[in-house]
């Protein structure tokens, strides 16, 4: 049962047009989905059946409930009350045309109900009820509802309904979440908001239980609100703060994470997607930074979506904001399914929508991660686009010919290749993902009669493979590309085709999965570091170990730039050269098994702040390294003993504003029992060589290596430091100026 505590945004849905009749077409809001890794677009993909709980969330389906019925619930929100989250959204009379034949959009936004769904986990969702139709009580005839949220007011222990209702904000209210609604107030106007109507909406619910409306204006979406409820009844909205001015935005939310207020936004695409905005605040009125861009929403446009709502689960081991895209896909024709979510990372203040067809979520604990059958190509079907292009979201492309077309296997557009004269053409994705066996498949349709045309992947540490496709096929035909075994973290995947005038080839709905798992080379064993396992699989290639820490060395696998200083303690040291780009990586790096006693040294960039928690019990030495990069990294030194057998865990950095760390290994020095004065190398004797030893070592020659016994027997002048006076005291030792017990005993 999850107890985490939860705050959603629900993101409405906005109208175009002033409508006067039941059959006028509301030009609406867009959606924007889940998101920050790669996406699955694969429009055909099967339904979600609901035989068993589950933690899988999948996008591009039209998901289930718990019966295995649709779920219809299009621009609401979800609401944690009690230890229960509810979701409630509109239920479309076109969402069912579409749901079942999803090859053209329709116009028919007609209102059948407010549904209810329930869940104790965000994924498997149990149908409750109708909470809200046509006949319900006090109910006016409308020609638009949508844009809804649900909130609860403690002093009149009633759930209260808000929602768009023609130009007017509606509000009804209920005893319990799953109950009847009763309309209770239509409000018209809200005070300080430029004009009647609001410009799509969503409800927060503060930490402190207060409720707000977050909106733009009908007629002048250049202006973001933050409307508080009436808190006697949450049956009124009371007058307006405008946070922002000067942008056009629709699919207006809200979420708070880490204490500070993200107000969010999309572009005003009406039913299509596009990238998502955000503003940032340390408190709900503002004063709000400038629109950004939220990063990782450009490649597909928010896995095709718009800004939804948002849920921001406080689990017991993350602090986890979902991202509830709105893919209004049965009035845009653009994919499959309606609800597209994905969890967002952050990078201090900065969200990152990781973009994927499918993930794991435990409400319980917070944590998520890619599901076995993600699609790793983003904008995998063309349907971020809303217009006709020659460069399409996420995708590049090179030569002539290149273009979205319509007549799509799903959705509205697709790739093609076309021209009315000679073409020679490329699009392609480059593409970072795990290494592993993965599986391309792609649907094409072709005229035939081209030079060559061919569905390729490369650059993924292999030759390239393809599959021509420069031959006569009038209806869309599957194409497979399979056993392409990744080792470097990337590759590219695309269509090229040479072609006469008037030639066409299509390309539509591909994915790129992943069959097996990555099985690396193992690295050979170090004399100290054995039985290496590097976890970060995309960037386990650039790992290894090395003998002889010294200045000049490279410092990471995957970069050029090399040490400047290393301290006398890793000198001469076996390490492991780590790959810069696994300081993203968001578990425990690697391990391995110590060979004997060891000292182990982890030089961490002085910029990762807080420390990782997994070097709390080391020791922070005064040592550090830094190297010659831009800019110059200064590495803080921390150490710990291991015994021979034991498993050394190098945990993660997860910044990607910083470098990641090296760690050095070193025998365990045996505990100093007896100092033998003027034995520098420790071989017994005392010599000419352990004056130039020390000599050199005195100069900062980083080419010689004076161990703690050997620092301790050079001390003969009993100050605490090696300088120019012990080796005099040696040298007097050996002219027989001085015997061993008097050099033993100088001060």
């Amino acid at each position: 049962m999850c107890k985490s505590k939860l705050t959603v945004f629900d993101g409405g849905f906005d109208m175009k047009q002033s409508l006067l009749t039941k059959a006028v077409t509301l030009a609406l809001a867009f959606c924007v989905s889940l998101g920050g890794f790669s996406v699955t677009r694969t429009k055909t993909e099967a339904p979600v059946h609901a035989e068993a709980a589950s933690d899988l969330i999948r996008n591009n389906t039209f998901w289930k409930d718990t019966n295995g019925n649709n779920i219809y619930s299009q621009g609401g929100g979800i609401f944690l009350f009690g230890d229960t989250y509810y979701w409630y959204g509109v239920h479309y009379s076109g969402a069912e045309t579409y749901a079942a034949n999803p090859t053209k959009k329709n116009d028919d936004t007609g209102f059948k109900a407010v549904s209810c769904y329930s869940s104790k986990d965000l994924v498997n969702w149990k149908f409750e009820n109708n909470v809200l139709t046509p006949s319900s009580k006090n109910f006016p005839w409308a020609y638009w509802f949508g844009r809804l949220g649900v909130c609860y007011n403690q002093n009149t222990k009633k759930y209260v309904l808000v929602a768009q209702h023609n130009e007017s904000v509606l509000f009804a209210s209920c005893d319990t979440p799953t109950g009847n609604f009763v309309v209770e107030n239509i409000q018209d106007y809200i005070t300080n908001v430029a004009k009647q109507g609001t410009g799509d909406q969503t409800i927060f619910i503060d930490d402190d239980g207060k409720a707000y409306l977050i909106c733009s204006n009908k007629g002048g979406r250049g202006n973001q609100y933050v409307v508080p409820l009436r808190e006697s009844d949450y049956l009124a909205a009371e007058p307006a703060v405008r946070v922002a001015n000067g942008h056009g935005r629709e699919g207006n939310c809200m979420f708070k994470y880490k204490g500070k207020y993200y107000f969010c936004a999309s572009d005003l695409h009406g039913w299509n997607a596009s990238h998502s905005y955000y503003m940032v605040a340390d408190h709900i009125n503002g004063p709000y930074s400038q629109w950004y861009v939220m990063p990782g929403t450009d490649e597909d446009f928010s896995h095709v979506t718009q800004t939804g709502f948002f849920v921001t689960v406080h689990g017991s081991k993350e602090e986890t904001v979902l991202f509830c895209g709105d893919r209004w896909s049965d009035f845009a024709g653009n994919g499959i399914g309606y609800n597209q979510w994905v969890p967002l990372s952050f990078d201090g203040d900065v969200p990152f929508f990781n973009s994927m067809s499918e993930w794991h979520f435990n409400a319980e604990t917070g944590e998520w991660k890619v599901g076995d059958g993600n699609n790793w190509i983003l904008n995998p079907s063309f349907d971020a686009d809303r217009v006709s292009q020659t460069t399409l979201a996420g995708w590049k492309n090179s030569g002539s010919g290149n273009s979205n077309a319509s007549g799509a296997r799903t959705g509205r557009f697709c790739m093609q290749h076309w021209s009315d004269s000679a073409h020679n053409g490329t699009m392609y994705q480059d593409i970072k993902l795990p290494n592993g066996t993965y599986t391309l498949k792609a649907w094409v349709k072709c005229s035939g009669g081209q030079n060559s045309s061919k569905v390729f992947i490369n650059g993924y540490g292999g030759d390239e493979k393809s599959v021509s496709v420069n031959r006569k096929m009038d209806s869309w035909t599957e194409v497979v590309i399979s056993d392409v075994v990744i080792t470097n973290g990337t590759c590219r995947v695309g269509l090229a085709t040479d072609g006469n005038a008037g030639n066409w080839v299509k390309m539509d709905d591909l994915s790129l999965v992943k069959t097996a798992d990555y099985e690396p080379e193992p690295i050979p064993d170090g004399k100290y570091v054995t039985q290496l396992q590097v976890a970060d699989y995309t960037n386990s290639a650039d790992w290894s170990i090395a003998e002889n820490l010294q200045v000049g060395d490279k410092v990471f696998g995957d970069r050029d730039f090399t040490f400047v200083s290393v301290p006398q303690s890793m000198q001469g040291a076996e390490w492991i050269r780590t790959a810069c780009d696994s300081k993203k990586y968001t578990d425990a790096e690697a391990s391995f098994v110590a060979g004997d006693n060891v000292t182990v040294f982890v030089g961490l960039d002085s910029r990762v702040k807080p420390v990782p928690a997994w070097l709390n019990d080391w020791t922070l030495t005064n040592d550090t390294l830094t190297d010659d990069g831009n800019p110059v990294v200064t590495y803080e030194v921390y150490r710990k003993d291991f015994s021979a057998g034991e498993t050394v865990t190098l945990g993660a950095v997860n910044m990607s504003s910083a470098v990641n760390y090296i760690a050095a290994v070193t025998q365990q020095q045996e505990p100093i029992t007896e100092i033998n004065y003027g034995d520098v190398d420790c071989n017994g004797t005392v010599a000419v060589a352990d004056v130039i030893l020390l000599n050199r070592f005195i100069g900062e020659d980083t080419a010689v290596t004076v161990t703690a016994q050997g620092l301790l027997n050079a001390d003969c002048a009993h100050d605490g430091a090696q300088t120019p006076e012990d080796s005099t005291l040696i040298l007097k030792y050996l002219a027989a100026m001085i015997t061993y017990e008097e050099l033993g005993t100088q001060s």
